[in-house]
């Protein structure tokens, strides 16, 4: 009988071994205190979390990619575009051929903000009309098509038309940067001068971004 209520006992208190070993984590947990524990041994805190949630720093922002235009097409005539850059004399360089027009390297490029700047001949050495022959025809409003080296094709629309005089020492201002997406086509214009071997003006052509063509 003495066993019996030595063994009840034991049993008894196990159970409220187990009982109060409940209770404390319980109430540990209701404390914070087993957050706190868990951190003590390893666990990462929630700020660590967070931090290690966040992008990583080497993570890039994609930004569109520009290049540098292919063609240009107005008044249905589709011209291959080469580089220029600006000669010693100031004036901008012209393509190698007359049938192609040139675009100027340090101007922006197709379908970004800024100047983007093209040239072409008039007409040839021998009076024949060249690529820009048609420049002349264009009214406000046309439009004119730039295609870069991966297709895509970008509009702008003819917003103004003059002519400036090339002793003018304003006529650098045509190169000027812009905050919006501009685009300036520029060939001979007014008459022959026999003296400085060139016409005595230039036409120009300004254009602003109108849209993108999606079937690209």
């Amino acid at each position: 009988m003495t066993k019996l209520l030595i063994g009840k006992k034991k049993i008894i208190s196990i159970a409220l071994m187990i009982v109060a070993i409940v209770l404390s984590v319980v109430l540990l947990f209701k404390l914070g205190m087993f957050d706190k524990f868990s951190r003590a041994v390893g666990s990462p805190s929630p700020q660590v979390q967070k931090e290690n949630s966040a992008p990583s720093v080497f993570k890039q922002e994609i930004k569109p990619i520009y290049l540098p235009p292919k063609t240009v097409t107005f008044k249905e005539k589709t011209l291959d575009i080469e580089d220029v850059g600006v000669e010693e004399d100031g004036f901008l360089g012209v393509p190698s051929g007359w049938f192609t027009a040139g675009w100027y390297k340090d101007s922006a490029r197709a379908g970004e903000q800024g100047n983007i700047v093209l040239d072409g001949h008039y007409d040839t050495n021998t009076g024949a009309p060249g690529a820009f022959w048609e420049l002349k025809d264009l009214q406000i409003g046309d439009k004119v098509l730039l295609t870069d080296a991966l297709g895509r094709k970008f509009e702008y629309a003819v917003t103004q038309k003059s002519y400036i005089a090339i002793t003018d020492p304003e006529r650098a201002k045509v190169f000027d940067s812009t905050q919006a997406k501009e685009l300036t086509l520029i060939t001979c214009g007014g008459v022959w001068d026999y003296a400085s071997g060139t016409y005595n003006k230039r036409l120009v052509i300004k254009a602003e971004f109108d849209k993108m063509e999606k079937n690209w």
